[in-house]
């Protein structure tokens, strides 16, 4: 019976170690499932983080892009209002000239082509004010709507010189040598 109640023992003894083992188990599969949720929480939290950062960073060049393109337009729509206060003066001029017997149609006809090119440069710097759309959302898409913008504010500043060098040539038509010259040939 020694074999018998030993063998009972060594299965009470069996029992009781895996009954004990049991709810450390469990409480490491526990502990391990823990582990996992934390390790996923952080991941998520590391990449929210990330795409709140990248967000941040396509807003500030968005707003960069903004603000140049503002200042831009500011500086353009300065210009084409002095060049306007220039045509008027021209105009002023052209009509006193014209008062004194003075033969103006030549510089007429040069003052309807630079109101034309004024109108032309206000047109493409209405073209620029647009800014940078909704759609860009990576850096990439801003470069190249970017690069569109840069083309029509490059347009603007061309047909702004265009304008100006128009205004010129009326003035140098204006000119009493210039003009004399002209009616003589």
């Amino acid at each position: 019976m020694k074999t018998s109640n030993g063998m009972k023992n060594k299965m009470l003894l069996l029992v009781l170690v895996s009954l004990l083992a049991l709810p450390n188990l469990s409480f490491a599969e526990t502990k391990k499932e823990t582990i996992k949720d934390e390790i996923e929480a952080k991941r998520e939290s590391i990449k929210n983080s990330v795409e709140e950062r990248r967000q941040n960073a396509v807003d500030k060049i968005k707003e960069r892009v903004d603000q140049f393109v503002q200042n831009v337009a500011n500086r353009y729509e300065a210009a084409i209002s002095r060049l306007e206060k220039l045509a008027d003066r021209i105009d002023s001029r052209i009509a006193k000239m014209e008062a004194d017997k003075i033969d103006v149609t030549k510089a007429k006809e040069l003052m309807v082509k630079a109101k034309a090119k004024i109108e032309i440069a206000k047109t493409s710097i209405n073209g620029i004010t647009t800014t940078i759309s909704t759609n860009a959302t990576t850096t990439a898409l801003m470069k190249e709507e970017f690069k569109i913008i840069k083309t029509q504010v490059e347009k603007a500043k061309e047909d702004i010189k265009t304008a100006h060098a128009v205004l010129v040539d009326v003035v140098k038509n204006l000119k009493p040598g210039q003009n004399k010259l002209e009616t003589e040939n």
